[in-house]
Order: structure tokens, then C-alpha cells, then sequence
């Protein structure tokens, strides 16, 4: 098995490190030396840190004549400094969860998948719930899943297993049962429960629907989800993430960072993205936690976005919401949706940015087809018409299909285009993603090209775990290859004239996530004055073959100074 297509959040020697690590910076001055520090202005040899800023950055004998003088010194010895990386969308909770569940590898064949579910029943007690994933459609090819095929290794227990998109789950019988799903049961408001030819729930459900069976999963504790959220935070900080968004905060999610940061155990400066109509009760519930979003704030967390799904994935569900028909299936049909699920209409959407807009909340979309993204470009503009140019810069994600006037809008209504670098290369998903949209559609699948060109603000996330591994270093090296690491799936390649430079891959995960946080000028690259939240690396990127880079391996990271990560 290769390093990128691991599980890359099981535990580690470099995370068992961490917990080692002073929670302040040692001396009050740091001077790195005998390095490669990218700077804007060009490749320096040194930094100081004094407290949580850069000093000076420069050579190796200046700054040891003006720094040294009571100076804690790390000899690089060649070693490449960058500025910290930032995923703009992740998961980390659920990642560290997914540790406790039953697990097979995406793009496993169904007999596989079956297996590692009876493994995990001999495991269970009766009646216990066995949750895990991901499985993929295209692996069963013209035969869905179904819930019988459950039934028959997991008779005695609930089964319910995400698919590699995260919006769909597979449920047995009992799961259906436990949550009072029948063939009378109507499509809840954004889902899908899908019927086989005689009428009955076939197990598979979509969007909202498969909420109404997870619904019905007894809850991890509230340490477990503590553990969960350090376990996923630390993984990252491990690959040089210093800062990430996580896109879906639950109110088990919110007390486990209040937790991890009263602990000083938070390592990451996270934005934490509430979500709209999921989890929060009724509206009064997330209204009171929209107007009182400053008073969860801490040190290193603010929860001050708001996660709007706008639409599904355009995988066999059908439920990212597209401009044009799906593409035709083997017989020349093309089933229904046809045109995908446009979850929050205009009528409910433009109102809603416009208020969150006035309240100093960003917007975070789930966009993946191109109608989902125009329509949450049409709520950003009426969001900028009632309230100035100068709010928020709300962020439209994901990106499968987005139509070029569109992305022209974006920068016009200073809207951030945020793209899924992880998801690209050949995987299990895209064989769902090509067989359903079509492989004219796939020749310009994730326009990071456009969207620079546009002169859009560009971002990357990673969507950790919908994709098995958390390294930045795969994404920065996908944006340039638009193909697999490690030569998997040779021939193969995506959208190959929307590939970028590694220089605009770096930036996307450095200083334009630092415009997208709202703190540019304080981060973002190495300069004197800023902060200093930095990674050492092992090897100079700029200096290897771009099909090496996914090999990158962080030695250290630090957040305003104080080290958060050795290997």
C-alpha cells in the first residue's frame, strides 16, 4: 500500500511525539540558521523569532551578529523554513472518530467490504451499531449495494456505512427499522431514500435522509470526542498545517474545542464553521449561537463562519445540483434527479447570507455543481447590494463544475473560490464522478487554472476524511501534475490545462488562505513584523521533482513562536 492512499490518521511515532512539547517557546529569542527561507522578496539563510514574531530574516552571519547575544540557535543544517500551511476545509472530529469505526479502504470490492463488516460484527455485541465506510458506487459497477447484502454478515446488528463522498450512506435493515424508515416513508426535505423495484427502502440514502439513520447512532462521549478532535488536529499539525477551517462544528464539536483549548492542548488556529439547518435544533438555537459566536472565541479558536450545503456530489446520487443533465446512463437514460438537488433555495438563501453577512459571519458553501455555485454567487451579491462591499469574504467550496462567468462574479463580489486539490487525482471517487457527469464535462473538472486567472481569491482544503489522507503535500503536488502520486494509474490525468505553478499551489495554502482568515498582514509568508507560524521541512520543494513533493516530510512547526511539532 502506498504512503498517500493510507489511513494517514492512525497514530504515529511523530504524534506520540507532541505530547512531549513545552506549551511555551523556551527562550524568548529563536535564531534559525544555515537554512532556505522562502521569503517574498527571495530565498534568505536565516530567521529570529522574538516572542510570537519574526525579527529579522536574513543571512546565517548577520543575524548571528545581531541575534545570537542570549539566543536559543537551531542549526537547519539546510533545511527548508516556509510559512505554515493552512487546509481551508476539514474534518478533523470526524477523522479522529473514524478511528473507532469499522473501516476498509475506498474503492475496496464489495466482497471486501462485506468481510471487513463481519469482522467488525464478530466484534460488536448483538445489537450494537457497526458505523464506518467508505465505500464506493463504482465498485459494485451495474449492481448497487443494497441493504440485503448487510443483512446477510450483520443479521443481529444496525449497519450503517458512509460512502467516499461523505453524503450517502448504506443501511441494513435493522438501521432502516431503528429509524422508522418504511417504503410509506416520504423523502425528508434534501434527501432521498431509494426504493428497489418493488417499492421497499433499498438501503441506500442521500443527503438529509442518511441523517435520519445517523440520527440514530448512540453518541461517543464527550472525551472520546475530545480525543477525537486532538487525535485530527495533531495529524495535521504533523504535515505543517498550522491553521485550518473546520467546515462542520456540531455542538459536540464546539464543547470538545472549548475543552481542547481550556486544556491548552489546541495546537492549530481553527475557524470553526457552525452548520445551517444541521445539528443546531430549531432556528432559535442557531440564531442565539450566531449572536453570541464571539464569546466561544479562545487563544486559538474562533467560531465565526457559517456552513451553508448548497448541494449534493455528482456521483451516482445525483445530488450536486447542475446546470445541465447528468450524463446518460448505459441504456441512454438519464434517471432522476437529473439536474441534482439545490438543497437552499434563492427565496431562503439570499436573506439568510444577507444577515449573516450584517453579523460579521463568514459564509462557507458546499458548491459542487455549477448551479449550486452560481446560486450561492447570486446570495453574496445581494448580500454585498444590502450591506457595502466590505463584509466578510464569504467562500464558495468545493468547485467540481463552476461555469467561467461565474467565477468572473467572484471576484467582482470578492467571494473566495475554494478547491478540493485531494480529490482530483485518480481515485475511487472521480470513477463515481466521470461515470455520472460525463467525460466532456470532466475536461475542465476543478478550474483552479480559471479561477486564478480570474483574479478570484483561490484557496485549497483538503475535506479530510472524506479523503484518506490529511498531506498538503499530495494537494500542492496535485495542483501541478493533475495526476496520482507515486505513478498510480499512469495515463491518467484530470482537467490537465486547469494545472497551476508550484509557487500559486504554495500560495493557495499559505498567503491566500492568510487573506481568506482576514489576517494577511500578520501572516501568510516570513517577514519581518509577522508572526511567526512556520514549518521546517526536509527538503526544498522548489528543488525536486514535482512528483516528489508529496514526500515532503515536516520535521518541525510552530504556532507564534512556540513549537507545536517535532518529528
Amino acid at each position: 500500500m502506498h504512503r498517500w492512499k493510507n489511513v494517514a490518521f492512525l497514530a504515529t511515532s511523530a504524534m506520540v511525539a507532541l505530547s512531549g512539547l513545552s506549551s511555551v517557546a523556551e527562550a524568548s529569542e529563536l535564531l534559525l540558521i544555515n537554512g532556505h527561507v522562502y521569503t517574498p522578496s527571495g530565498w534568505a539563510e536565516a530567521l529570529a523569532i522574538e516572542g510570537d514574531r519574526i525579527v529579522a530574516v536574513g543571512s546565517s552571519a548577520d543575524l548571528k551578529k545581531t541575534h545570537a547575544a542570549g539566543a536559543r540557535v537551531i542549526d537547519l543544517a539546510g533545511k527548508t523554513v516556509l510559512p505554515g500551511l493552512h487546509d481551508m476545509h476539514v474534518h478533523p472530529l470526524g477523522a479522529g472518530l473514524a478511528l473507532q469505526q469499522c473501516r476498509f479502504e475506498q474503492g475496496s470490492s464489495p466482497q471486501r467490504i462485506l468481510d471487513a463488516v463481519a469482522d467488525c460484527v464478530k466484534k460488536a455485541k448483538p445489537g450494537e451499531w457497526i458505523t464506518g465506510g467508505q465505500w464506493a458506487a463504482s465498485s459494485f459497477g451495474d449492481t448497487p449495494p443494497t441493504r440485503q447484502m448487510l443483512d446477510k454478515v450483520a443479521p443481529n446488528n444496525p449497519v450503517a456505512l458512509t460512502d467516499i463522498s461523505g453524503h450517502s450512506s448504506w443501511a441494513n435493515s435493522l438501521a432502516l427499522k431503528a429509524a422508522g424508515i418504511s417504503r410509506s416513508t416520504p423523502n425528508p426535505k434534501g434527501g432521498i431514500i431509494e426504493h428497489d423495484a418493488s417499492g421497499e427502502p433499498d438501503g441506500l440514502l442521500r443527503e438529509s435522509a442518511a441523517h435520519l439513520v445517523r440520527a440514530k447512532v448512540p453518541p461517543p462521549s464527550a472525551e472520546q470526542n475530545v480525543e477525537a478532535l486532538k487525535t485530527g488536529v495533531n495529524e495535521l499539525v504533523s504535515y505543517g498545517v498550522t491553521a485550518l477551517v473546520d467546515a462542520v462544528v456540531t455542538q459536540d464539536g464546539l464543547a470538545a474545542y472549548q475543552t481542547l483549548s481550556a486544556r491548552n492542548e489546541l495546537k492549530a488556529r481553527v475557524r470553526g464553521c457552525l452548520v445551517y439547518g444541521r445539528g443546531w435544533g430549531d432556528n432559535s438555537q442557531f440564531d442565539r449561537i450566531v449572536a453570541e459566536h464571539g464569546k466561544y472565541a479562545t487563544a486559538r479558536f474562533k467560531l465565526d463562519c457559517v456552513k451553508v450545503f448548497e448541494d449534493g456530489v455528482p456521483t451516482e446520487s445525483h445530488t450536486a445540483a447542475l446546470i445541465d443533465p447528468y450524463a446518460p446512463d448505459e441504456h441512454g437514460q438519464v434517471r432522476d434527479p437529473q439536474r441534482g438537488l439545490l438543497l437552499v433555495q434563492p427565496a431562503e438563501l439570499n436573506p439568510l447570507v444577507t444577515r449573516l453577512d450584517k453579523a460579521g459571519m463568514t459564509v462557507k458553501f458546499h458548491a459542487a455543481g455549477d448551479q449550486a455555485s452560481r446560486t450561492a454567487l447570486d446570495a453574496i451579491a445581494a448580500a454585498r447590494a444590502a450591506n457595502g462591499p466590505n463584509g466578510p469574504t464569504h467562500d464558495v467550496g468545493h468547485l467540481t463544475f463552476i461555469q467561467p462567468e461565474d467565477m468572473k462574479k467572484a471576484k467582482a463580489v470578492r467571494a473566495t473560490l475554494e478547491f478540493s486539490p485531494y480529490l482530483w487525482f485518480p481515485s475511487p471517487i472521480n470513477d463515481d464522478i466521470i461515470k455520472a457527469s460525463g467525460a466532456e464535462r470532466i475536461k475542465r473538472v476543478w478550474p483552479v487554472r480559471e479561477g486564478i486567472d480570474s483574479g478570484a481569491l483561490v484557496v485549497a482544503g483538503s475535506d479530510w476524511s472524506v479523503i484518506p489522507s490529511a498531506n498538503p503535500w499530495i494537494g500542492i503536488e496535485t495542483l501541478v501534475t493533475r495526476k496520482a502520486p507515486d505513478g498510480q494509474r499512469p495515463g491518467e490525468s484530470y482537467g490537465p490545462s486547469e494545472a497551476i505553478t508550484l509557487k500559486e499551489a504554495i500560495d493557495l495554502f499559505t498567503i491566500n488562505a492568510a487573506k481568506q482568515f482576514g489576517y494577511a498582514d500578520s501572516h501568510g509568508t516570513i517577514e519581518a513584523g509577522k508572526v511567526a507560524d512556520i514549518i521546517v521541512v526536509d527538503r526544498n520543494p522548489f528543488e525536486i521533482p514535482i512528483t516528489d513533493v508529496h514526500n515532503v516530510v515536516v520535521n518541525q512547526s510552530y504556532v507564534g513562536g512556540e513549537l507545536i511539532y517535532q518529528k
